[in-house]
């Protein structure tokens, strides 16, 4: 399908995923040699955002006029919730050697602009701000199962968690509906919506940092 406003909006968001595609932390993940510290902390961190996002995700389901579309995002709430779920009970339960982090300033900014956006912008802005969390972990997890190594490769289950199939026809969904959105509203929220999806997009790459240098609270 021709997803205009979402085609023209992630080909400004192109040299941003070259650089979290580069990141050390993606290439140390499809090595195996990440440390387990920095996954710990990484999986913490995720824990604290998916608590949220799931959320928003479902505040923004009783928002949706069609039916269907409350429903799939509805689904996509629970659906975060039990994935994610799952994933961090093998991998922390594994970790456990570790103390376990608090929130970090990169995830609280984040779980915050999420927030924020729901309570006080239009519900269009709200479907662009949690778009590039599934468009963005799609694109990585297919290009980690492209170049992975998979000796024996501890994170091999969370690639193919994010690299698989039903993951997919989620993140195509969410396209869908998003899309739809901003072919029924004015030129002045595509463009709000827009800038969101980059704020967004710009907080995937601080989140994948901060993970990788096990953010702390400066004072």
């Amino acid at each position: 399908m021709n997803y205009k406003w979402f085609s023209k909006t992630t080909d400004l968001v192109h040299p941003l995923m070259n650089q979290i595609k580069n990141h050390a932390f993606i290439k140390e993940l499809s090595e195996g040699t990440l440390s387990a510290e920095q996954f710990h902390f990484y999986m913490h961190q995720d824990a604290f955002y998916l608590s949220i996002y799931g959320k928003v995700l479902g505040n923004i389901a009783t928002q949706l006029k069609d039916p269907d579309h409350s429903l799939d995002y509805m689904s996509f709430a629970n659906g975060t919730i039990e994935v994610e779920k799952d994933l961090h009970k093998e991998f922390i339960s594994q970790l456990k050697g570790f103390k376990a982090p608090e929130k970090s300033p990169t995830c609280s900014l984040y779980t915050g602009f999420l927030t924020e956006v729901y309570q006080y912008d239009s519900i269009e802005v709200s479907l662009s701000a949690v778009l590039p969390c599934f468009w963005i972990y799609k694109e990585v997890g297919d290009y980690l199962l492209s170049i992975a190594n998979t000796n024996n490769n501890p994170y091999q289950k969370w690639m193919d968690t994010y690299g698989g199939e039903d993951f997919s026809k989620s993140v195509d969904r969410a396209i869908e509906i998003t899309e739809y959105y901003a072919e029924n509203t004015t030129s002045k929220v595509r463009g709000e919506m827009t800038q969101a999806f980059l704020k967004t997009a710009q907080l995937e790459w601080m989140f994948w940092d901060s993970a990788y240098r096990k953010e702390k609270w400066p004072v």
